[in-house]
């Protein structure tokens, strides 16, 4: 098969993948709004309107996306024959392809962005641990993300994986670096947590429910952190696979985007709204009479 061929293939397939995709993720958003909107979390009073609005509008990115995915299949499987089916995936200046490119890179920076905020909440919105590192490398990715889809209007697949290589390179390193940092310091912040509780409580099972919520905060960073290490290396190794992996990353990444915030919406995740978190509260405590609740993120303890 050649290359063409096969790149041809991979985008019936991802274009399969997609329209399939978009129904888990449109029911996990929509779950996302309802749990936002009976606790009171879309209030223009309180912080999380702003993420319920970027929330938004990477779900009316990934919709535009997805539609543009259909017209695109339907050109290229109906419409046109096998010749010119492949002429015109490979002519990345059509007028879809640079819509589906624009795309997938307002999706990955408005996830990596995500990432960022949540681990400022989890770090008791401590800016000493998102302005560093995550801002610097947000920043090269969105202006890498500028240079591609500069580039992308003179540019056909065969000349693009070398004259853009150091970009996308760029552009795939800094979502990387984001996710790692962002994952192992909420894994750090958590674990430290989990730990003072256990210690506070004097009970070995008081940190099971922050250990849950653990695992899936873990599982969604996991999984973009996952499709974005593929994509470098198919970059590289299958540029076609790339191309596939590319168009398919919007959805994977809302769907864990919307994992993680269905689980704020339900109350489940580490938010701390106490400047002096949640250890040093516990700590002030005197006394706690038996019907003592203390609110915790990952459930609730009973002391």
């Amino acid at each position: 098969m050649s290359p063409l061929t096969s790149g041809l293939s991979y985008a019936f397939v991802e274009g399969v993948l997609e329209l399939t995709l978009y129904g888990p993720f449109a029911i996990l958003f929509s779950a996302v709004v309802y749990l936002f909107w009976i606790r009171g979390l879309i209030s223009r009073k309180r912080p999380t309107f702003f993420i319920f609005l970027a929330l938004l509008v990477l779900f009316l990115s990934i919709t535009a996306h997805w539609i543009n995915a259909i017209i695109i299949l339907y050109h290229a499987f109906v419409q046109l024959d096998h010749s010119l089916a492949v002429l015109f995936f490979i002519t990345l200046s059509s007028p879809t392809a640079i819509i589906h490119f624009i795309l997938v890179q307002i999706s990955a920076t408005i996830t990596d962005g995500l990432a960022i905020h949540r681990l400022y909440v989890v770090w008791s919105r401590n800016p000493r641990v998102v302005i560093v590192l995550p801002i610097i490398f947000l920043g090269s990715q969105i202006v890498t993300s500028v240079l591609l889809i500069c580039n992308i209007w003179r540019e056909t697949v065969f000349n693009f994986y070398d004259v853009s290589n150091t970009s996308v390179n760029v552009n795939f390193v800094s979502s990387l670096i984001i996710n790692i940092y962002s994952t192992g310091m909420i894994i750090f912040e958590m674990w430290r947590t989990s730990g003072a509780i256990r210690t506070i409580a004097g009970s070995r099972s008081s940190g099971k429910g922050l250990r849950k919520v653990l695992a899936i905060i873990v599982e969604s960073a996991v999984l973009q952190t996952t499709m974005t290490i593929s994509n470098l290396i198919a970059f590289h190794y299958n540029p076609p696979l790339s191309s596939a992996l590319t168009a398919l990353q919007p959805l994977v990444f809302g769907i864990s985007v919307c994992l993680i915030h269905v689980r704020v919406g339900l109350g489940w995740t580490t938010e701390r709204n106490q400047p002096q978190g949640i250890i040093l509260n516990m700590v002030k405590e005197e006394a706690p009479t038996p019907t003592k609740e203390y609110e915790l993120e990952g459930g609730r303890v009973y002391c």
